[in-house]
């Protein structure tokens, strides 16, 4: 990973320059430690100072997205979490939203990584109150959606379609949020995410979450955790122009739900 590698030759760097302090051998044993805390100060501050700056450019800049990457492969492996994908080459260059099931929090990371592309996404709006997330909203471009609010989420629609239309790309979970873990399949259907696709006319990309529900049943971050996921063929407006919300969300459900059903009945989950 290259970001795991800068941090590591900043902390090497903290710790070469450590030897010229003149301390007492001591102090040998702390230079390795607080290399590496100096090395994710000096980090934090140069993505600081970059937010600023990206706060008021084009969110779709790959420079950012490239960072968030490494950083979003740096949480899947801190968290012990080993992804597999299936159908990579049917991950489109052109727009696309992307829509999925959701049972875990560590999905939007883990579908990030597997994209691999440059994208933002649409979440709750009680997501956004926090600090760090509420930053890369504007630097990323993501978008909050008040479901307690029509009007709000009404906005906020309009907003991301003007998004996708200008080529920003987006990952939506149409469930809502998560609804059970007692099973990985969708359970919940609002048509209304659907929206995003049908107005803007990007493409669809289908997507099946499986495994990621296990991230909160285990007891121990030494038990790694297999999350597969399964991209499906793009959809393109002329496929599903003449449905309705309701109609496309069933079609996106039932394809999701198949993946999992067939996943148990091969592996007697």
């Amino acid at each position: 990973m290259i970001l795991l590698s800068i941090l590591l030759v900043l902390a090497a760097g903290y710790s070469y320059a450590f030897y010229y302090t003149g301390l007492s051998l001591w102090f040998y044993f702390l230079w390795a430690p607080l290399g590496l805390l100096l090395s994710f100060l000096t980090f934090a501050g140069f993505v600081f100072i970059a937010f600023l700056f990206w706060m008021r450019t084009d969110p779709k800049g790959k420079i950012r997205h490239h960072i968030l990457y490494q950083v979003c492969q740096m949480v899947i492996i801190l968290c012990n979490i080993k992804i597999k994908v299936i159908g990579k080459q049917y991950i489109p260059k052109e727009t696309f939203v992307c829509y999925a099931n959701h049972k875990s929090d560590i999905d939007p990371v883990a579908l990030y990584c597997a994209l691999h592309r440059t994208c933002s996404a649409i979440g709750k709006k009680s997501l956004f109150k926090i600090p760090v997330i509420k930053q890369c909203q504007k630097v990323f471009g993501a978008i909050a959606l008040d479901r307690d609010n029509d009007r709000a989420a009404a906005k906020a629609m309009i907003e991301a379609i003007r998004a996708v239309k200008a080529g920003m790309s987006y990952i939506i979970f149409p469930e809502g949020g998560i609804k059970t873990r007692d099973t990985e399949e969708m359970v919940n259907l609002r048509a209304g995410a659907y929206k995003l696709v049908m107005k803007s006319g990007a493409l669809l990309l289908p997507v099946t979450i499986i495994g990621s529900s296990n991230t909160k049943k285990r007891k121990t971050l030494l038990k790694r955790v297999k999350i597969t996921i399964i991209f499906h063929p793009a959809m393109k407006e002329e496929e599903y122009s003449l449905m309705n919300t309701t109609e496309l969300g069933s079609k996106i459900m039932q394809l999701v739900n198949e993946d999992i059903k067939h996943y148990e009945e091969q592996y007697h989950c």
